[in-house]
C-alpha cells in the first residue's frame, strides 16, 4: 500500500488516513470480447492523508482516472466493482445508501475534471453556476478566493467570455464551494499553456494548505506532478508497478517501466528529440541540419487579423524554409492558432500577404495563375494551391468521422485533390500513407474509436499526407498524448519532414517539446512578436522579459530543478519599439522586440 512520507522518507505523523483504498479491482463487460469481464483495476491499494497530494500517473488504459473516480463513487457504464474497498473518512463508499453518496459528492469528495469548458454549462451565467453547487460561502467570496478580478462582474458573464484558465479556476471554485476534505483533480492543466498552468497549479496548492485538502491528482503531465505530489503512485495496466515520495521516484525510479516514462519527457536542456531504450536509458537524436540554400516554402509578411473590433493577430512576419520547423509559442489568446487557421484558408486577413513558393504542387498552369498567394479562403484557392498547406488538428477525436473507417478518412482528399483516379488506386495510396506513419497498413479498415489517441493523430498526419503538401501546419498535436506516445508522434513528424523536406510550422504551449524538434521560434504575446530566433539562441541567451517568463513557467520532471524556476521573480516593463526601431538584434537571426524596465 503506498503510504504518504515526508521529503526526508519519514512516515507522515498523521495517523489516520482520509482515502483508503485496499486491493481496489474493477472490471468491464466488452462485447468485443464474447462479453467476458476485462479487468482495468487489479487489487489497487493506496493511502491519502489530508494535507497531502498523491499522483496517479501512467499511460492510456492504465486504470488510473477509474481509480480516481471510485472514490466519488462512479464507475464507468458496464463497470463493476469485482473486489476490494474504496474507503473515504472510514465509510466504505461502495455500500453508502444513495442519499449519503450524494453527500460525499461535493460534500466530502469532489472532482475537478479536465477540460471546464466542457464542464461549464454554456446558457447559465458562472455565478448561478456556481451557486448551484452548494455550500455556504457566497460566490464572489469563492471567486476571490480562486484569484479571479473583479468578481461580481465576472459572476454575470457566462462561460465563453472567459478564458481557458478563467474556465478551470471558476471548476476550482465550483468544487471548493462546499468544503469538500478530499479533491480529485483528473488533468486539470492539460491544453493550457505555461504561465496559465502555472498560476492554476499554484492556485491548487494554497487551496491545499488554507483548507487542509488531501487531493489525488491524474496525470500524464510529470513536471506538473514533479511540482505538485507529494507521492507518486505509478500504474500500468490496471497494476501498481511502483509508489514512492516524489522526490524519490525522480531521483531513483525502481521499476524499468516508471524509467521508461521519466526517460521520454523531453526537458528544456534537450537540443533534439529523446531516444529511449528500453531500459529507460535516453539519448538526444540530433537536428537535422536545413540546408543555408533551402528553397524557401512560406512567407508570412505584416500579417494583421481581426475578430470584429478586437486585434488577435498585429504585424506578424515570419518565413519557413523546405525541411524546416519554425515553431509559434505563447500564451493562449497570442494569436499562433489564428495564424494557422489563416494559412490554412478557415479565417480571412484584415492586412498583410502570406504566400506559399511556386515549386512542387504549385508549378503549371494552376500554380501560376494561383500566384502562391494564401491571403483568400480555402475554397476560392486554386485546388493546387489548396494542398500545398495542410492542417493537422489539435484533437484528432472530433476531426476524424466516428462513423467512417479511417481509410475513408484519407481516401477522401486523395479523390478530391486528384492524387488517385480510381478508387482501387485512392484505396491502395491509402495503405501506403498510413505505412507512411508507421501504422499497419490493416488500420485502414477500422473505425476511430478502435484506435488509441496516438494512432488517430497518426490518421491525421496521414490525412494532411494525402493532399502532398510543402507546408504542414501542427497546431498543439501532442496537447493531450501520454510522454511515450508523444514522443513517438514527435519522433514520426521528425522523420516525415526529413523524408519530404516538409516546411514544417509546430504550435505549442510545451516548452521542451519546442525545443527538441523546432529549428527557429517566434514568440507571440497579445498578437505581436516579441522575439524571435535560432532555438538554442532563444532558449540559451532569452532577450525578453516575456520569453523570461515563459520559460519560468515551465515545469521539469525533476523537484529540484522546478523550485528553482518558481522563485524567480517577474520582470515589469513596457513596450518601447518605434517605427524604424522595432527590433534589438542579437545577431545570428535572433532579434527582440524593444522594451524598457518599468518601476513596477
Amino acid at each position: 500500500m503506498a503510504r504518504i512520507v515526508s521529503a526526508d522518507g519519514s512516515v507522515s505523523a498523521e495517523s489516520t488516513p482520509i482515502v483508503s483504498v485496499e486491493a481496489l479491482s474493477v472490471a468491464y463487460r466488452s462485447g468485443g470480447s464474447g462479453g467476458r469481464e476485462v479487468p482495468v483495476v487489479d487489487e489497487v491499494s493506496l493511502e491519502v492523508h489530508p494535507g497531502r497530494t498523491l499522483a496517479l500517473v501512467g499511460e492510456s488504459g492504465s486504470g488510473k482516472s477509474t481509480v480516481a473516480a471510485t472514490l466519488l463513487g462512479h464507475l464507468r457504464h458496464g463497470s463493476r466493482l469485482t473486489g476490494g474497498r474504496v474507503g473515504v473518512e472510514g465509510r466504505d463508499v461502495f455500500a453508502l445508501p444513495a442519499r449519503e453518496l450524494r453527500r460525499l459528492r461535493g460534500g466530502t469528495v469532489a472532482m475537478v475534471s479536465q477540460n471546464a469548458g466542457h464542464a461549464l454549462t454554456p446558457s447559465m451565467r458562472i455565478g448561478r453556476q456556481i451557486a448551484e453547487a452548494g455550500g455556504e460561502v457566497p460566490v464572489t467570496d469563492l471567486l476571490e478566493q480562486v484569484r479571479l478580478p473583479h468578481p461580481r462582474e465576472l459572476a454575470r458573464r457566462y462561460p465563453h467570455e472567459l478564458s481557458g484558465g478563467q474556465q478551470q479556476r471558476v471548476a476550482i471554485a465550483m468544487a471548493i464551494a462546499a468544503r469538500p476534505k478530499v479533491l480529485v483533480l483528473d488533468e486539470p492543466t492539460t491544453g493550457l499553456d505555461v504561465i496559465t498552468q502555472r498560476g492554476v497549479l499554484d492556485l491548487v496548492g494554497a487551496l491545499r494548505e488554507e483548507l487542509g485538502l488531501a487531493a489525488v491528482l491524474v496525470s500524464h503531465d510529470l513536471g506538473v506532478v514533479a511540482h505538485m505530489a507529494d507521492e507518486v503512485c505509478v500504474l500500468r495496466a490496471g497494476r501498481v508497478v511502483e509508489a514512492a515520495p516524489t522526490r524519490r521516484l525522480f531521483a531513483a525510479p525502481a521499476d524499468p517501466y516508471t524509467r521508461r516514462l521519466l526517460a521520454s519527457v523531453p526537458r528544456i536542456a534537450d537540443a533534439g528529440l529523446a531516444l529511449v531504450g528500453e531500459d529507460g536509458t535516453r539519448e538526444i537524436r540530433p537536428k537535422a541540419e536545413v540546408p543555408a540554400d533551402a528553397a524557401e516554402a512560406l512567407d508570412v509578411r505584416e500579417v494583421t487579423i481581426d475578430y470584429g473590433t478586437s486585434r488577435a493577430v498585429d504585424g506578424v512576419s515570419f518565413s519557413v524554409r523546405r525541411g524546416e520547423v519554425l515553431a509559434l509559442v505563447g500564451e493562449s489568446g497570442s494569436g499562433k492558432s489564428t495564424i494557422a487557421w489563416s494559412l490554412a484558408g478557415l479565417r480571412g486577413l484584415s492586412a498583410g500577404t502570406m504566400r506559399a513558393a511556386s515549386s512542387g504542387a504549385l508549378g503549371g498552369a494552376a500554380g501560376s495563375a494561383a500566384g502562391g498567394d494564401l491571403g483568400a479562403p480555402a475554397r476560392r484557392r486554386p485546388l493546387a494551391l489548396r494542398r500545398t498547406v495542410q492542417l493537422v488538428f489539435q484533437n484528432a477525436d472530433t476531426s476524424l468521422n466516428p462513423r467512417r473507417s479511417v481509410g475513408d478518412a484519407i481516401r477522401r482528399p486523395l479523390r478530391f485533390f486528384g492524387s488517385a483516379g480510381s478508387r482501387g488506386e485512392a484505396a491502395s495510396r491509402a495503405r501506403r500513407l498510413i505505412a507512411d506513419v508507421r501504422l499497419d497498413p490493416d488500420f485502414a479498415d477500422r473505425l476511430p474509436a478502435q484506435l488509441s489517441g496516438g494512432q488517430r493523430q497518426r490518421i491525421g498526419i496521414a490525412r494532411a499526407l494525402a493532399g502532398e503538401p510543402e507546408v504542414l501546419i501542427a497546431d498543439e498535436i501532442t496537447t493531450a498524448l501520454d510522454v511515450s506516445v508523444q514522443a513517438d508522434v514527435l519522433r514520426l513528424l521528425d522523420d516525415l519532414r526529413r523524408e519530404r523536406e516538409l516546411a514544417c510550422l509546430f504550435i505549442s504551449h510545451d516548452l521542451a517539446v519546442v525545443r527538441g524538434i523546432a529549428d527557429r521560434v517566434v514568440v507571440l504575446r497579445h498578437g505581436v512578436v516579441v522575439e524571435e530566433g535560432p532555438t538554442d539562441a532563444v532558449f540559451e541567451r532569452p532577450g525578453h522579459p516575456y520569453t523570461r517568463a515563459l520559460m519560468g513557467a515551465a515545469l521539469e520532471p525533476d523537484p529540484e530543478v522546478e523550485g528553482a524556476a518558481a522563485s524567480a521573480p517577474a520582470e515589469e516593463w513596457a513596450d518601447a519599439a518605434e517605427p524604424g526601431a522595432v527590433w534589438e538584434e542579437l545577431g545570428g537571426g535572433h532579434r527582440v522586440r524593444r522594451w524598457r524596465p518599468t518601476d513596477g
